[in-house]
């Protein structure tokens, strides 16, 4: 199989790179297509590649394929032109067809595919990046995976803060504008989690916002239309600022940007703060902190999994309960310890 794929690269005449030199010998790129991730954390994890590749290249106009649940992201992100989606139903071969219609018409500079996918073979591109072939590298970070299957560099070579490179609109600016000395300088709250598992208890995040609000903390709390059932419970005990489900993915951006620390489960928002380089305290139980925690040196991971040491994502068959050994006062602790009191 592999060698028939390369027979098929070959015979297009595209070139494959996978070392930064080569990125460096073409500086006349203009237009790159850039093939990420479905879920919301997991896309975040790619953008450095995104910003990166920018840097080399400011003139290049960016195509997007990505999933559709992290596509509004790249309406804030500069130099992008068209976004394609991948859905449920390009699922297998014959499902990526009409994708791989789309996204052959067009011809690319280059092309950086980070989804371990066949597509970057269909495309039109003078020089291709894949990891198709790049087995994942245990016990790094995702995102410094990304960065060393692009250019060969480990994540020391590289920005931590990407925060200038969001653009937020005047509207958002606008929309929380009323509210906006409540969100500056607060401590953002995240009590929801895609899997239960790593979530949380919501009694905890309860006792977590009293503490943190005796300390004279104003506290704003985020999430998806799906947790506003995890917040009106924290914010009918607790005065706060409750902005869960009120905000589309841009949004999110600004107010957590604006933050000053934001205390969460493993999650898209836990990602968003990493990119920001906003202070974080990041509770982990069913999931590989070493892949997945904040990217960057402005966090507190909590972790006790003493009684499941070889948990692996997904595969939590104990409801969770590591999650529950995390106190509320290392929360408190943690977040006081970021601010810097």
């Amino acid at each position: 199989m592999l060698k028939s794929l390369k027979y098929i690269l070959f015979i297009r005449g595209d070139i494959i790179s996978i070392f930064r030199k080569s990125l460096r010998e073409r500086d006349d790129f203009e237009r790159i297509l850039f093939i990420t991730l479905s879920s919301l954390g997991d896309t975040i994890m790619t953008l450095p590649v995104f910003f990166e590749i920018g840097k080399l290249f400011p003139k290049a106009q960016f195509d997007i394929l990505v999933g559709e649940r992290s596509k509004e992201m790249f309406s804030a992100l500069p130099n992008v032109g068209e976004v394609f989606l991948y859905t449920s139903e390009n699922r297998g071969i014959k499902g990526k067809i009409p994708l791989i219609k789309a996204i052959s018409k067009k011809r690319y500079d280059l092309v950086i595919d980070l989804r371990h996918s066949i597509l970057p073979i269909f495309v039109r591109s003078r020089q291709k990046i894949f990891t198709t072939f790049k087995p994942k590298i245990p016990g790094i970070h995702a995102t410094e995976e990304h960065l060393r299957n692009v250019f060969n560099k480990g994540a020391e070579n590289f920005m931590f803060d990407y925060s200038d490179k969001i653009i937020i609109d005047k509207k958002t600016i606008i929309k929380f504008g009323d509210v906006f000395d409540k969100i500056l300088g607060s401590v953002g709250i995240v009590p929801g989690a895609t899997w239960q598992p790593k979530a949380y208890g919501i009694e905890g995040f309860v006792k977590v916002a009293k503490m943190l609000k005796s300390n004279d903390l104003n506290l704003v709390l985020l999430g998806s239309s799906e947790e506003r059932d995890l917040c009106d419970k924290i914010s009918k005990e607790v005065d706060s600022l409750n902005l869960c489900g009120k905000t589309n993915l841009v949004e999110l951006f600004y107010i957590i940007k604006n933050l000053s620390v934001l205390v969460t489960n493993d999650s898209g928002p836990m990602h968003i703060a990493s990119l920001l380089n906003i202070p974080t305290v990041a509770l982990f139980g069913p999931s590989d902190e070493r892949r997945y925690r904040p990217w960057g040196k402005k966090y507190r991971l909590l972790m006790h999994k003493e009684i499941c040491r070889k948990c692996l994502y997904q595969r939590c068959d104990k409801g969770g309960e590591c999650m529950n050994l995390i106190t509320p006062d290392e929360i408190v602790d943690a977040t006081i310890d970021l601010l810097g009191f």
